[in-house]
């Protein structure tokens, strides 16, 4: 179907996946732009070949994304989910008290300093004091120092924290960039968490991790199948919150979707798009002059 009603379009707004198929049948087609921040979801290698550009959203979810990552931080620094299912369970008590830590003055690791990570870092250091170590080999010390963090490598990242949350879009570099090794660093008492695609953690090896309690718990909001198999481990395991992919669901859905139609408006106009990420084809494809 989507194949069919792209034949004549100049411009594709989409959350769904885009083929090379779809890419290559559209002869018109000048831009692809996705009302998310990731775009993996989309075929860059056709759309370069093609002389299309894709834009996303960029920043409109940043907030929303950081307050989820903040909410399974807290839920799992005080056991907050564990304890509800005990008390509906009929029973009363304390859980894991021995892995229970206030985030206040604890430091906080991030691996990917872009608009979420920024946030994440300016409400770790602002709300709860935290020390911030991040990694991003794209980001200058000038930026990183703008949102009171300090750049460092991922080894560090991963053994000196006391939280690690992940922000990096998914490709060939990111792809499993965390796996077992990289988990094992991490303190016995640390937190993970995950929030940007499932595929950047090494899953397998996360659930191993867990099942042997190497670290105090993970929260997730992305997997590297989605939906999560009913049969999955994680549904299982008592040191991890779990949540579909809503780290966007907020009025930021909204938001989203606003920016993707003043991109195109903006194509519509003239005028040169924002948030392109594929600049090469925008400044050399003939669709583009």
């Amino acid at each position: 179907m989507i194949k069919e009603n792209s034949k004549d379009v100049d411009v594709i707004i989409t959350g769904s996946p885009i083929s090379a198929e779809v890419i290559n049948s559209a002869e018109r087609l000048k831009l692809i732009q996705t009302t998310s921040v990731g775009y993996d979801h989309i075929d860059e290698e056709a759309a370069i070949a093609n002389g299309v550009i894709i834009c996303n959203v960029a920043e409109s979810n940043a907030n929303s994304v950081a307050e989820i990552c903040f909410g399974m931080i807290l839920d799992l620094a005080r056991r907050i989910s564990a304890h509800d299912r005990l008390m509906r369970e009929g029973g009363w008590g304390r859980v894991e008290m021995e892995r229970q830590i206030e985030i206040r003055h604890k430091t906080l690791g991030i691996v990917g300093l872009g608009a979420i990570g920024s946030r994440m870092a300016q409400i770790g250091a602002n709300a709860f004091e935290m020390t911030v170590l991040a990694n991003d080999p794209y980001i200058t010390g000038d930026r990183a120092d703008q949102v009171c963090a300090l750049l460092v490598d991922l080894p560090t990242v991963m053994k000196k924290s006391d939280v690690v949350t992940i922000h990096v879009p998914l490709n060939e570099e990111t792809r499993h960039m965390i796996g077992e090794k990289e988990l094992r660093m991490m303190k016995p008492t640390a937190i993970f968490i995950n929030a940007s695609r499932g595929p950047v953690v090494d899953e397998k090896a996360l659930i191993k991790i867990l099942k042997e309690e190497r670290i105090s718990g993970a929260g997730l909001d992305v997997f590297e199948e989605e939906p999560l198999p009913k049969d999955s481990p994680l549904r299982r395991l008592e040191n991890v919150v779990i949540v579909p992919h809503i780290g966007s669901s907020s009025e930021a859905l909204a938001h989203m979707v606003d920016v993707a139609v003043h991109n195109v408006l903006l194509v519509a106009k003239g005028k040169e798009p924002m948030r392109i990420k594929t600049p090469e084809v925008y400044y050399s494809s003939p669709k583009w002059r």
